[in-house]
């Protein structure tokens, strides 16, 4: 008797947790058995049925486990565990659910066994294999029952194991799992020996050092899902590296959470290091830094030009791109595909806002003058002055700024060696193109915000603020969304300010509408396209087209032939490029042909919603997933104006260094940790950490400041391209400079705390 009795308290916890868990399976095999018989016309009722009885059996389960099993914080239900808990409940329900699935299809779908369904057969043994694991999985990772000790060598080695699987198994379509083991093994023997020696020592070195932040869970989970979904998305151009099979599914899972460990960690790490003041400043005092403390800007603007210099001298007169060949043969008067694509108000007005006016007239204008006087290279050459003016005189102005407030000479110089050295800021400051001026007013705008959140303001900075956001709407064809999806946000924050702020507003608004409602329809100026905006719709209909054209009845067939030209729109079709579909877009379309293209639009996301999420996804993941790379510098001599009949030329004897700069700027992005500065993805990644940053401090005001990043963010998923460098180099741009004044803000409280106590 005194044995049973020593046994049952010493497995008291299992006990209890066994008891719970009966109740709890027996009520979700109940609900199961009835929801499967509920849905048996679904083809995927295994799944619904799972899904349908896990939400009602497992919180129920979740409130006995933390209260009566494991006594953590009993009556109480908070966001960390139950956040946890449920992570844990979606991993074992998909697992349950695919693994019945596949068990099930060994057998015959309408088998019974005592009239019970064999899959509720099935899911007895795969239920009890998942319940002992997730005993210590609760008990361990969520509850944090401290009956159990294990050594924290343990969990690192698992996390450990966790991980290294997740960087290095290499998964294919039609695998079994020997040959995912044997072809892993194969590949990355090596790299997972270094992976597993590096990461263990982190997480060694992490191991409950960091208080657990829901945002930073929620986080981390999502860098996870870009991962694995961006890997398959990279891969194949669908999810079915994750959902192709049983075998995929589980080891997609396995990777999941060794991702998730890795971020959840890094995040954490990466965050302590965002609030330390143990980041020390520059103790050498010579003339160089005694005249940057007095000069900064002029000194910045100094270093920039001289770093650009080798560049303008081997690139001379400029480097040329397609659009930027195209505005110039607009000023000149001629013919371009622009006029093609809009209802021309005048056919004798060869310039479009296709591309921004403004700064076609600009492009345009200094090569008319140089063409004038004989030397078309010397106009173009006018034009990369003025833009490299602009450039430099606004990042040595972020500089200045940062200085000004209180940022380390360590930090500047590190800003400013990434925008004298990296090809993102130099091969662009001698380009034609117009995404060159308009980021940098992106960064100054950005500048501006957050100067309106931390200082005081006076009518001379309102009026900077207004003539910054008139540029960066003006500069670009997207820019006015850039200022309403950021400005308006301060209204919420901004107390004393809103009154100022909403005139701001009010004011760009006016001259917004001005710009494109009465000057350009003045001078005959056609405005561009809708088409601009239906990129995401016309890809997933293109996609539709491509791969079930037999779902499409004559009148749906007719619909879109009235607006994208049917009959080679599945061939047009490019995954990550909408140029090709959107480019055939009727622009005589009228609203009731859109109206009807919609409806059609609509069958097709009800029947094959599928075809959407991959046509969508397929277009976007690269900004998301930071192992997408694709082009990001122009380089190229084009030779649209040459075949115009213009004398537009790179010097020849400049060859040899043009060379050597091409081969950098191609390297860069591939070298180590250096070149994350230009992986679009990554850039994605730090803005996202820095809002839930700013939020987990609780200086949700500083918000704002990011909101014109995120909001290029938000545009790119709805673009035509998809890891288009240059839709990203706004927000590249002023990643630096954010990040340099954020660190600041987050060390001011701390550093003033610091003086007080001595």
């Amino acid at each position: 008797m005194n044995t049973i009795k020593k046994i049952i308290t010493n497995n008291i916890t299992f006990i209890k947790y066994m008891f719970a868990s009966g109740i709890c399976f027996l009520l979700d095999l109940t609900l199961f058995t009835i929801f499967k018989l509920l849905f048996n016309q679904v083809g995927t009722s295994i799944l619904l049925a799972t899904i349908s009885a896990r939400i009602i059996s497992s919180f129920v389960n979740y409130l006995l486990n933390r209260n009566k099993v494991f006594n953590n914080n009993e009556g109480k239900v908070d966001t960390k565990t139950l956040f946890k808990y449920y992570l844990l409940v979606i991993i074992q329900m998909l697992v349950s659910a695919l693994s019945v699935q596949y068990l099930s299809s060994l057998f015959d779908k309408n088998m019974m066994v005592l009239f019970i369904p064999i899959a509720t057969i099935i899911k007895i043994p795969v239920e009890i294999v998942l319940f002992m694991i997730n005993f210590f999985v609760q008990k361990i990772f969520i509850f944090n029952n401290k009956e159990i000790k294990i050594n924290p060598t343990v969990i690192c080695f698992i996390m450990t194991l966790l991980t290294s699987i997740a960087f290095t198994l290499k998964l294919n379509v039609n695998d079994d799992l020997t040959k995912i083991f044997k072809q892993s093994y194969n590949n990355s023997l090596l790299l997972y020996m270094i992976l597993f020696i590096g990461i263990f020592k982190f997480y060694q070195y992490c191991y409950k050092k960091y208080e657990n932040k829901v945002l930073f869970n929620l986080l981390a989970l999502l860098f996870s899902l870009f991962m694995v979904l961006g890997l398959s998305y990279s891969a194949i151009g669908n999810a079915n590296l994750v959902f192709g099979n049983v075998s995929l599914f589980l080891f997609s899972i396995i990777k999941l959470i060794g991702y998730y460990y890795f971020f959840i960690n890094g995040i954490n790490y990466l965050y302590s290091l965002l609030c330390s003041t143990k980041l020390k400043d520059i103790s050498i005092k010579n003339r160089f830094i005694d005249m940057f403390n007095k000069h900064p800007m002029l000194v910045s603007a100094s270093i920039i030009l001289l770093c650009y210099l080798p560049y303008v001298i081997s690139y001379y007169p400029a480097v040329m791109g397609y659009d930027p060949a195209n505005q110039i043969k607009e000023v000149m008067g001629m013919h371009t595909r622009y006029m093609d694509s809009v209802i021309l108000i005048d056919p004798n007005q060869t310039i479009t806002n296709f591309n921004p006016v403004l700064h076609t007239l600009l492009l345009g204008g200094c090569f008319k003058l140089g063409h004038i006087i004989g030397n078309d290279n010397l106009g173009l050459f006018l034009y990369i002055i003025i833009q490299i003016s602009i450039m430099v005189s606004i990042l040595s102005y972020s500089i200045s700024y940062m200085k000004k407030e209180g940022v380390i000479n360590k930090l500047l110089f590190i800003v400013l060696a990434i925008y004298g050295l990296s090809p993102a800021f130099t091969f662009y400051a001698i380009s034609t193109n117009k995404d060159t001026i308009f980021c940098a007013f992106v960064l100054l705008y950005t500048i501006k915000l957050f100067d309106l959140i931390k200082n005081e303001q006076n009518i001379r900075k309102y009026i900077g603020l207004f003539l910054c956001a008139a540029m960066v709407t003006l500069s670009r064809n997207n820019g006015f969304y850039t200022i309403i999806l950021s400005l308006p946000f301060a209204l919420i924050w901004l107390k004393g300010k809103r009154k100022q702020v909403l005139a701001v507003l009010a004011s760009i608004v006016m001259v917004y509408v001005g710009y494109n409602k009465v000057l350009l329809p003045h001078y005959k100026i056609s405005n561009t396209s809708i088409r601009e905006v239906l990129s995401v719709p016309f890809q997933q209909t293109a996609r539709y087209a491509k791969y079930y054209p037999d779902d499409f009845s004559k009148k749906d067939i007719e619909v879109i032939d009235k607006i994208l030209d049917y009959d080679t729109l599945g061939k047009r079709y490019e995954p990550e490029l909408s140029d090709k579909v959107k480019n055939k877009y009727n622009i005589n379309t009228t609203s009731e042909d859109l109206k009807e293209y919609f409806k059609v639009w609509g069958k097709g996301l009800i029947k094959r919603p599928n075809v959407y999420i991959d046509a969508t996804i397929e277009n976007t993941y690269g900004y998301f997933y930071p192992n997408k790379t694709s082009w990001y510098i122009y380089y190229k001599y084009n030779t649209k104006l040459e075949e115009a009949g213009f004398d537009y030329h790179y010097l020849k004897a400049t060859k040899p260094m043009r060379d050597v700069l091409n081969t950098y700027g191609n390297a860069f992005p591939y070298i180590p940790l250096i070149g994350l500065l230009v992986n679009i993805g990554f850039n994605t990644w730090v803005y996202l950490f820095l809002a839930c940053s700013v939020i987990v401090k609780k200086k949700s005001k500083y918000l704002i400041a990011l909101f014109p990043a995120l909001s290029f963010i938000c545009v790119n998923i709805v673009g035509p391209a998809n890891t288009y460098f240059r839709y990203a180099l706004p927000y590249i741009m002023s990643l630096p400079v954010i990040l340099c004044l954020l660190y600041k803000v987050f060390n001011d409280n701390k550093i003033i705390n610091k003086r007080r106590s001595k």
